[in-house]
């Protein structure tokens, strides 16, 4: 149990060195060195030291072969109620622990290593439009030591025994509002300008957003539903922000959140948040990285902005926002990132570096391994490769085949452009970049159907867009390659 411990402290100190001494890409939690410093360079140790380190790092993760598991877990999130809660099972056999005298040791070595079980699925939540808790964990927002203390401190049913009396469950709920608590910051709301125009309108006793189904997203070309976050925002169709976190009261942010989630079409299963006679509002569209972001029309914004009474229901928080029952609640899918994972990753490293591929970065990112293709020539202003960028793709692809054959993969790419104040511009230009790149290695005998992609135009730098240097970084390309998701297995 001290081992787990140091375990996670590890990979949070590596994961914080690293993520500096890259400009802030994304590195993994865990980073055990694979190279010895010779006089010759960097040479890779032999397959069976990478084996070795490969299954430090997946236990690290708590990704083991199923035969080899003490415990599981699987995690569901409740957007509603508000809850991320764990089922977690420990085989009590294997475990090697007595009954019924070690009851209460089984409890509580599952509440020590819960941390690590749930860590994965708990980073994966969306923050809001741009970022997952793991993003704020990289940045220095929130610490995994924060989260783990709220782990600990989760709500645990009693123990039961299962499977004539060789399993052991249990259930641990925490509260969504104890993370989002901790990051509301500002001391003093600001209230939404009344704009010139007006519109007919009165006062309301809430608002109700009604964002289900599948909408499109503002800027792309596509369609996405709604996904539920800690602070979402809301933006009218011509792109004024209407809401977000520092408009609502600091006390009823950290008390009842800034929106309420449900799937209901009755008032009565909300009206405590938004009255009996709410403004009820149909979304056109979603925004965001994450689609996180209802859209509202302009005249929608003007019948909230247009009534001071309504604009202070936006200070006390007196809003929610409707989705499909399926976004809501669901069982949180993490990447499997077992042995043989940790093996493709380090092969894959190798083979890069073996082959001298310029201008490439690869890193073990939260969700997959991450290829970074830094410093991509295309034609001016378009999504047209470069005849030149021919060997590195091919390079590329060659890498790709080699580990999608290891295991059960999908792909996304990711397109990102420097920021030259078009934001709607870039966002389409880093869409068809990405979907250049892959028809790139579909070329090269790539299975198309394994990759997805979207852009994020200039919303992501890595690099001062100010600089000639920086710019060329933030052209950028991401291929992460995903392992299938996976029940949180631990020895």
């Amino acid at each position: 149990m001290k081992r787990t411990r140091e375990i996670l402290a590890l990979c949070i100190a590596i994961s914080s060195i690293n993520a500096h001494a890259q400009n802030y890409i994304e590195q993994p939690a865990y980073e055990p060195v694979f190279y010895t410093n010779t006089s010759s360079g960097y040479i890779p140790y032999s397959d069976t030291e990478i084996e070795r380190e490969a299954l430090m790092a997946a236990a690290a993760s708590a990704h083991v072969d199923p035969k080899n598991a003490v415990m599981t877990s699987t995690s569901e999130v409740n957007w509603t109620k508000k809850t991320f809660s764990s089922d977690v099972s420990m085989d009590i056999i294997k475990a090697g622990i007595p009954m019924p005298s070690g009851k209460g040791t089984s409890v509580n070595r599952i509440k020590m290593q819960l941390p690590v079980l749930v860590k994965d699925p708990l980073l994966s939540i969306y923050v809001d439009n741009s970022k997952t808790l793991g993003d704020l964990v990289l940045e220095g927002t929130i610490t995994l030591e924060n989260l783990t203390h709220i782990v600990d401190n989760s709500k645990q049913t009693p123990a039961v025994f299962a499977s004539g009396g060789n399993t052991l469950l249990t259930k641990h709920t925490l509260d969504l509002k104890d993370i989002s608590t901790s990051l509301v910051k500002h001391h003093s709301p600001y209230t939404q300008n009344q704009p010139i125009e007006k519109i007919a309108s009165r006062s309301y006793s809430g608002i109700v957003l009604d964002a289900r189904g599948s909408l499109p997203i503002q800027g792309e070309f596509t369609n996405s539903k709604v996904s539920p976050c800690l602070f979402p925002r809301i933006w009218s169709d011509d792109m004024n922000l209407v809401y977000e976190r520092n408009m609502v009261n600091p006390e009823t942010a950290k008390k009842k959140g800034i929106v309420h989630y449900s799937s209901s079409d009755f008032i009565e299963d909300y009206s405590d948040r938004v009255g009996k006679d709410p403004l009820w509002i149909t979304v056109k569209k979603v925004y965001g990285i994450n689609r996180c972001d209802p859209v509202i029309s302009h005249d929608d914004y003007l019948r909230i902005t247009t009534v001071r009474e309504n604009l202070n229901l936006l200070r006390e928080g007196k809003i929610v926002i409707l989705l499909d029952k399926e976004s809501l609640e669901y069982t949180v899918q993490v990447p499997n990132k077992n042995k043989n994972y940790y093996v493709a990753y380090r092969q894959m490293q190798r083979f890069i570096q073996e082959n001298k591929v310029p201008d490439v970065i690869l890193n073990e990112s939260l969700i997959g391994i991450q290829l970074t293709m830094n410093n991509l020539r295309f034609v001016a202003d378009s999504a047209e490769l470069l005849p030149e960028e021919k060997g590195r793709i091919a390079t590329i692809a060659a890498s790709l085949k080699a580990t999608l054959e290891t295991g059960d993969y999908t792909v996304l790419v990711e397109g990102h452009t420097a920021d030259v104040n078009k934001p709607n511009g870039q966002m389409t230009l880093s869409i068809q970049r990405a979907q250049s790149i892959i028809n790139a290695l579909a070329r090269e005998g790539l299975n198309k159907d394994l990759f997805t992609f979207r852009g994020f135009g200039g919303t992501k730098p890595v690099a001062d867009n100010n600089k000639a240097e920086g710019r060329a970084l933030n052209r950028r390309v991401e291929i992460i390659i995903i392992p299938k998701g996976t029940t949180i297995m631990y020895e």
